[in-house]
């Protein structure tokens, strides 16, 4: 079958996040988009000898968009032989022997554990990615990949010549052609990891070239003791063990956010990732910017830093996303794990169609794919992933039945522009 030829997709559920769920589904598709999408009796009558794929028990719905993950660090579990990055322990120590694990791995180890998080996270349905990337020669990559979203370029430091040159090498990069179905975005690290100016020359580089940011704020309460009084474990253990020790920045009497808001240098759209140390003020000040907060309750119960407030986030409007972080400190990079912990997590504030349509549509969008990846309507891109449980519910329990855990191995096929695009181990 030509990979561009028009063919007819069947399954007992679609899910389109846009409508209904569709019992006894179909979806038509033609070079690489959507064409129709409805009962499978009705497009089966104007098939006219179209190829038909049948899935047969199954639940085709669009893939995951994982809005925050740091692939390159997907070996990391591997590079420590140690185990200590894995353990349950206090923020900051899980913060300096990841440091010391990640000083010792050459370059080009990068890039192999960047390939295989990409193949890892395509394997559990994931579409598009919101990855943060610190060694940006491994960006090629993603040349040969079908993922999409946002390659978001990290920059850290606090030394002035230092971040002189980092901000001119983040503009040369950003300023050529993302490598293969991405598009590029800036990072700016965290607070507690940027001088004031250098924040204040990313976040205008990010504004001149209209690029989108991600930055990870009000994580740990670590974080928080820093910018509010210059205290804290930071301060007694994270900057003297990285030569920090005499650039210790001024009490600000501003919580992260605060700091973050400051001045406008986080823009409407931008991701503010974690967002667990947070006031009603701080949470007011979001919304009204029009940031995305995205969740990663898996890694934040694992370094014991909390747990984001979602009842208030939705309360006061705040579009809510899910990331799974890293494999320092998380268990798989499997958005269907961490909507199942979610739910659980965040009891009584998440419903399961609420964590799906984040998982998918509000994920897809806020990476910039909106109208392209994210729903089964005509006019979008042809992906999509196929979940092919051993059993399935009655439709009124599917949504509640797809963020148990499990889903995970159930997924059979990722298809991306109408190509199935499950990889072999290593192929990328």
């Amino acid at each position: 079958m030509a990979a561009n030829a028009p063919t007819i997709f069947l399954a007992r559920y679609l899910l389109t996040m846009v409508g209904p769920c569709i019992e006894h589904g179909a979806l038509r598709v033609a070079k690489g988009r959507i064409v129709e999408v409805g009962p499978a009796v009705l497009l089966l009558n104007d098939a006219q000898g179209l190829p038909i794929v049948d899935f047969g028990e199954a639940v085709l719905m669009p893939p995951m968009a994982n809005a925050h993950t740091h692939l390159e660090l997907t070996h990391v579990p591997r590079w420590d032989a140690s185990g200590e990055t894995g353990r349950v322990c206090e923020f900051t120590d899980w913060l300096l022997k990841l440091i010391g694990v990640l000083r010792g791995v050459p370059l080009e180890e990068y890039r192999f554990s960047l390939a295989d998080g990409m193949t890892a996270v395509m394997r559990c349905g994931t579409g598009a990615v919101g990855d943060i990337l610190s060694r940006i020669s491994a960006r090629g990559v993603y040349r040969k990949s079908p993922l999409r979203g946002r390659l978001f370029l990290e920059g850290l430091g606090n030394d002035r010549d230092r971040c002189r040159a980092s901000l001119d090498i983040l503009e040369k990069t950003l300023r050529e052609d993302a490598p293969g179905a991405m598009e590029y975005g800036l990072a700016p690290h965290a607070p507690y990891t940027l001088s004031r100016d250098f924040f204040r020359q990313l976040s205008d580089l990010a504004a001149r070239l209209s690029l989108p940011q991600s930055m990870h704020v009000a994580e740990s309460p670590a974080e928080s003791a820093l910018l509010m009084d210059g205290s804290g474990a930071f301060v007694e253990r994270l900057y003297p063990r990285i030569g920090w020790g005499r650039r210790i920045p001024p009490a600000s009497g501003k919580t992260p956010v605060e700091w973050a808001l400051r001045e406008g240098m986080l823009h409407p759209g931008d991701l503010l990732v974690h967002g667990v140390q947070v006031s009603a003020k701080d949470i007011d000040a979001i919304a009204s910017r029009g940031l995305y907060v995205v969740l990663c309750p898996r890694s934040n119960d694992r370094l014991g830093v909390g747990k984001a407030p979602v009842g208030a986030y939705r309360a006061a409007g705040v579009p809510l996303l899910l990331g799974t972080d890293s494999l320092a400190s998380c268990d798989s990079l499997s958005l269907w794990d961490e909507v199942a912990y979610a739910r659980r997590n965040f009891a009584g504030h998440l419903d399961p169609p609420a964590l799906l349509r984040m998982a998918t549509f509000e994920g897809a969008s806020a990476l910039g794919l909106e109208g392209e990846m994210g729903a089964l309507a005509p006019g979008y891109g042809a992906h999509f992933q196929v979940l092919k449980p051993s059993r399935l519910p009655g439709i009124a329990e599917l949504n509640t039945f797809l963020c148990e855990p499990g889903r995970s191995d159930e997924v059979q096929a990722l298809y991306l522009d109408g190509k199935s695009c499950i990889p072999a181990a290593g192929s990328l």
